[in-house]
């Protein structure tokens, strides 16, 4: 019986390059497409595991690159987390004060009451608890959009060795 090739260097490896790609200052701004680093975070995972079942002689099929396209959401969301709120952090909380400022000042019909709860809240929580908030919704969206990744992934690099015939 032969062992399945291990998911943990393929996942970990795609999450890591795509998770760092995706808290520097303006690249993450490609998650905008539709999620396309975290899809292909994925895709890169599935593709890196296809080569290794390849290599073993083993099938792979769309479900391995789903649950390795999973995986590496999962560590995509991690190191997303951790490094843009180290990021956020680092340069200050000016962003989402500024965004504020531009709501108030485009002429947008926003409550007082709703501008006042949420400076309020930002004021009582800080930075810590935004940067909790971040990490969760980065480990969401990894695995949602990673699994799809590495479903597209296992679905194009889909592969069945051949039988040889004794």
């Amino acid at each position: 019986m032969e062992t399945q090739p291990s998911m943990l260097k393929p996942a970990l490896i795609s999450g890591l390059v795509f998770g760092i790609a995706a808290s520097i200052p303006i690249l993450n701004f490609i998650n905008c497409a539709c999620c396309a680093l975290i899809i292909g975070c994925g895709l890169l995972a599935a593709y890196l595991m296809s080569q290794q079942h390849r290599a073993a002689g083993l099938a792979f099929r769309a479900g391995n690159g789903a649950t390795v396209g999973l995986v590496s959401g999962l560590v995509y969301g991690v190191v997303n987390g951790i490094v843009s709120a180290v990021v956020q952090l680092a340069f200050g909380m000016g962003e989402m004060t500024e965004v504020f400022e531009q709501l108030q000042s485009s002429g947008m019909d926003i409550d007082p009451q709703v501008m006042e709860q949420i400076t309020n809240f930002m004021a009582t929580t800080g930075p810590f608890a935004l940067a909790l908030l971040g990490l969760f919704m980065a480990i969401l969206f990894g695995a949602i959009f990673a699994t799809l990744g590495g479903l597209i992934g296992g679905t194009v690099f889909k592969y069945q060795p051949t039988q040889q015939s004794m």
